[in-house]
């Protein structure tokens, strides 16, 4: 297993668990296999807020127009749970736009620069690479203070901000990429939690001092990450209880396994 470019997700999960890091992304090449009905909704509820935050989506009559242009049913009609499964994710999605649209995030004195952007960044002195999705950039320019948002359908996790998560100091460095333009002297990062019916927002600052101290051993992971090798089954510590990130990823890879042989069954 030899990688050079490099994820938040992919350093999240191999922090984590480096068997369950493997299991999910050993066998992703150029093709990717069956997505999850989950992950097709989830990127279609982050198109339908990108547009909203450029402006091109802005009140519930155009949420329906857009649903009607852009929802995936060739992607969802052959997926377990049939119709049923698609309806409730039509619903979803449906009623998790209308209500980012009443009501978009943009706080006081924000100014909305850039939307769904992907930055790329080296890893200095190592030929790796780091990349990520920002959703919404915003900058603020009387406090020249940056603000970086990454939406989430699922509820947020709680963090000690005196240690950052790997993707926040992955996030961190991206961010050096975009000083060029926006020459930043505080940078914020914020986790926002959107739904049908709950919304929740989650933002740190993010300090130089502390990306400083736990960036080496960031680094030592990516590089642990590119020669990756064989990895050791668990030890009998998880006889009894399985390890829940392996369990995950196991289900995940099975259950688009049986997707994929229902697809194929039913094209023959």
């Amino acid at each position: 297993m030899d990688r050079t470019l490099f994820t938040p997700a992919m350093l999240e999960t191999f922090r984590a668990c480096k068997r369950a890091y493997k299991l999910a992304f050993q066998n992703q090449s150029g093709e990717s296999g069956r997505v999850s009905p989950s992950a097709i909704c989830k990127r279609f509820v982050l198109r339908g807020l990108a547009d909203v935050n450029r402006g091109k989506v802005t009140n519930p009559s155009q949420v329906q127009k857009f649903m009607g242009q852009h929802w995936p049913l060739d992607k969802l009609h052959d997926q377990p749970g049939g119709k049923d499964s698609a309806t409730r994710a039509f619903l979803y999605a449906y009623k998790t736009l209308l209500r980012y649209v009443a009501n978009p995030y943009k706080p006081k004195g924000a100014e909305v620069v850039a939307v769904a952007t992907k930055v790329r960044a080296r890893v200095p002195g190592q030929r790796l690479y780091l990349e990520d999705v920002f959703d919404l950039i915003l900058w603020y320019p009387e406090e020249k203070r940056l603000e970086l948002v990454i939406f989430h359908l699922k509820t947020l996790r709680k963090s000690d901000p005196s240690w950052p998560a790997p993707a926040t100091l992955v996030r961190q460095h991206l961010a050096e990429r975009l000083k060029v333009r926006w020459p930043y002297e505080k940078l914020t990062l914020t986790m926002a939690k959107v739904g049908p019916s709950e919304s929740k927002d989650v933002s740190i600052n993010l300090e130089d001092s502390l990306y400083r101290i736990h960036w080496p051993e960031i680094v030592k992971s990516l590089e642990e990450m590119k020669d990756l090798g064989d990895v050791e089954e668990h030890g009998p510590e998880f006889a009894d209880k399985p390890c829940p990130y392996c369990k995950t990823m196991e289900s995940r890879i099975a259950a688009e396994q049986v997707s994929t042989v229902d697809h194929v069954t039913l094209s023959a």
